[in-house]
């Protein structure tokens, strides 16, 4: 922000000129507290240790786990349905070999960031209203 590197805020890129440096110096410092505040709030979920099993309950061994979660998990690795469910949310949704969501796939991160307004009135045409049920 101190730099003028303005690539991530677009808004303030376009009034760059009439930015001055104490401006920059202030809402630098906001976003400082910002980040400090969501470290605060958010830093145990970043630094926690999830088990493997939780994330994915069908490829773990349940003789390696705590000996008051192996019925549970034994019955979760039984169910077959469930089994299916799980593995069309993977394909959907999940990046197995990070085991993380990949939200750039899905759309989500971009949408939210883009500028691109969308045309509701074009949309609204492609649909089909609906009588009530």
């Amino acid at each position: 922000m101190r730099r003028r590197a303005f690539e991530q805020v677009p808004c303030l890129a376009c009034i760059n000129s009439d930015l001055q440096d104490v401006d920059l110096a202030l809402y630098g410092e906001y976003l400082e507290n910002i980040h400090e505040d969501m470290q605060t709030r958010v830093g145990d979920l970043l630094g926690m240790v999830v088990p493997i099993w939780v994330s994915i309950p069908f490829e773990d061994n349940v003789a390696e786990i705590d000996i008051s979660l192996q019925e549970p998990l034994n019955e979760i690795q039984s169910d077959e349905i469930m089994h299916a469910k799980f593995k069309d949310h993977e394909v959907q949704y999940h990046d197995v070999a990070t085991n993380r969501l990949d939200i750039m796939k899905r759309g989500d991160l971009r949408v939210s960031l883009t500028s691109i307004e969308p045309n509701i009135n074009k949309l609204a045409e492609k649909n089909q209203p609906q009588g009530s049920h």
